[in-house]
């Protein structure tokens, strides 16, 4: 039995804050692709890459304040907040995984800048 989407956002978050860049890769999907409002990233390669080190920020945290599993185990909306190192909110995100064969496919990020700044 593959682990379902839920599993796979937790991890994928700890790997992104943990700076666990082969455990990323280990998530995804190698035709991975993420979707949001300023720029497509198309397959595992790219996406690992640029979160590596093409991201404005890498040491942030996110706080997931709800995921809501679909009925079947391969699709989860996370709801939360990313903080900077000293824990200013930078914006809040709405992510939509798809999951396939245990692995991420697909990622649609919405973000929405923090009323803090």
């Amino acid at each position: 039995m593959h682990p379902d989407a839920t599993y796979l956002a937790r991890q994928y978050y700890t790997a992104l804050d943990h700076h666990g860049y082969e455990m990323l890769r280990n998530l995804l999907e190698p035709e991975f692709v993420q979707h949001r409002g300023d720029m497509t990233l198309t397959g595992r390669e790219e996406f690992v890459s640029f979160m590596r080190d093409d991201r404005p920020q890498k040491d942030t945290r996110h706080v997931i304040e709800r995921y809501i599993q679909s009925k079947s185990d391969d699709e989860i909306v996370v709801r939360g907040h990313l903080e900077d190192r000293d824990g200013d909110e930078l914006f809040v995100f709405l992510d939509r995984f798809r999951a396939r064969d245990g692995k991420l496919s697909e990622l649609k990020t919405f973000v929405k800048s923090s009323t803090a700044n």
